[in-house]
């Protein structure tokens, strides 16, 4: 379905124009034949509430996600508070300032709990508060520390939905929140509770951008857009949201949720250290290590390949994130993802040392290191691969993932180099 629109909205607060929060500039977007959104314009100020509202599969959720830099275009340009973070081109940058969230699949991840999550929230804002009222007020303080599997999944849209206004209640300057269909799936009295948050977050001047196709959320709404037409409206007048929380520091938040990820699910020893250990198991039954010694390309080649494998199984913490579509999630917020980049590292450098005292019955710490280097290169080849992929349709992301066997020659050179040592 094709959808044209434009709209420009100024807004006036008190004596001074309003800022932008949001620009798409002449989007087009195409999902495999069908042509999405064509030319389509929408700004968003200040003080705003935009509800874009009609049948399912008219384009709401493509605007939500192109709002958060996650679709690439065929034309046109994203911009956050009047600075570019995405265009045609594929350029994308990091927006100045953190913004809210919520997509129509949550963008969770299972193994935390609550408490994590939301604390992560706050970390990507740089900012740390008091959860207890916000979760009070949606029913789910007495489930802060349970994992978000174990929740229900109306639960679990209300983890979402307060994601998505955390970072409005946590700044004192406008900020800018998108949600697609955050009524879904909650019951009568959370939706009272959101329309209360909405309401007091607009007044209290930040830019809120809904998807949904349901009309309970319209008292909040300063204006509604069918991505044809829009229709002003007049919103509840109500106090506006008090600022909450204080400033925190959170640098490397990227490698440390990865750490955390790996250190409570052992994700990385279930996928990557499996596989290492059944090529070395695979090898043992195979060969015998002492009649080959005098076979030192090999031997060497026997050595590495466990770190090797292990890089070849992938980034076990993007795998974990594509459910719920968590690494979408993370993709729009920060321009580097949680990663495994230390654990591959690590896992190499054990992976190696076993692998070197069962083939060599020796030991040396620069193998060892470039078998750390191995695993580590290897993991991020394939993490790149693995994003690169994600919007590609199925057919063609197999494809360049047969890319994979190249890496073969780098490690075989290598495996040479290790054996002048």
């Amino acid at each position: 379905m094709t959808v044209r629109g434009a709209f420009i909205a100024v807004t006036l607060v008190g004596q001074y124009m309003a800022d932008t929060l949001l620009e798409l500039d002449g989007v087009s977007i195409r999902r495999g034949i069908d042509i999405v959104l064509s030319d389509f314009s929408l700004s968003l100020v200040e003080g705003q509430c935009i509800i874009l509202h009609g049948e399912n599969g008219l384009g709401k959720s493509t605007v939500i996600e192109v709002a958060a830099r996650l679709l690439p275009m065929e034309k046109g340009e994203v911009r956050h508070h009047k600075s570019m973070v995405h265009d045609s081109e594929g350029r994308r940058k990091s927006p100045k300032f953190p913004f809210g969230l919520t997509l129509q699949s949550n963008g969770l991840v299972p193994s935390q709990t609550i408490q994590q999550h939301l604390e992560t929230v706050c970390a990507i804002s740089q900012m740390e508060c008091d959860l207890t009222p916000i979760l009070e007020s949606y029913g789910l303080a007495h489930r802060r520390h349970d994992k978000i599997a174990h929740l229900s999944g109306g639960q679990q849209r209300k983890v979402s939905v307060i994601s998505g206004l955390i970072p409005g209640m946590l700044s004192k300057k406008p900020c800018l929140i998108l949600l697609d269909e955050p009524d879904s799936g909650l019951d009568d009295a959370s939706i009272e509770i959101l329309k209360t948050h909405l309401n007091q977050l607009r007044s209290a001047g930040h830019g809120i951008l809904i998807a949904t196709h349901n009309e309970r959320l319209f008292d909040c709404a300063t204006s509604l857009h069918d991505l044809n037409e829009e229709s002003k409206r007049e919103p509840e007048s109500c106090e506006p949201w008090e600022k909450i929380g204080k400033k925190a520091e959170s640098s490397f938040l990227s490698t440390k949720m990865g750490w955390k990820y790996n250190a409570s699910t052992l994700i990385s020893i279930q996928r990557n250290w499996l596989a290492s250990l059944l090529v070395v198991g695979t090898l043992l039954a195979l060969v015998e290590p002492l009649s080959i010694s005098d076979q030192e390309v090999l031997i060497m080649g026997f050595v590495l390949a466990p770190a090797f494998t292990m890089g070849l199984v992938g980034d076990s913490v993007t795998s974990m994130l594509q459910e719920q579509r968590a690494i979408d999630w993370w993709r729009a917020q920060v321009q580097s993802i949680p990663n495994s980049n230390i654990e591959s590292f690590l896992s190499g450098c054990i992976l190696t040392t076993f692998s070197i005292q069962v083939f060599l019955q020796t030991f040396d710490w620069r193998i060892v290191l470039i078998g750390g280097l191995v695993g580590f290169a290897t993991t991020f080849c394939l993490r790149f691969l693995q994003l690169s992929t994600l919007r590609l349709a199925r057919t063609n992301a197999v494809f360049i993932r047969l890319l994979t066997p190249i890496l073969i020659l780098p490690w075989a050179m290598v495996v040479e180099f290790c054996i002048t040592l």
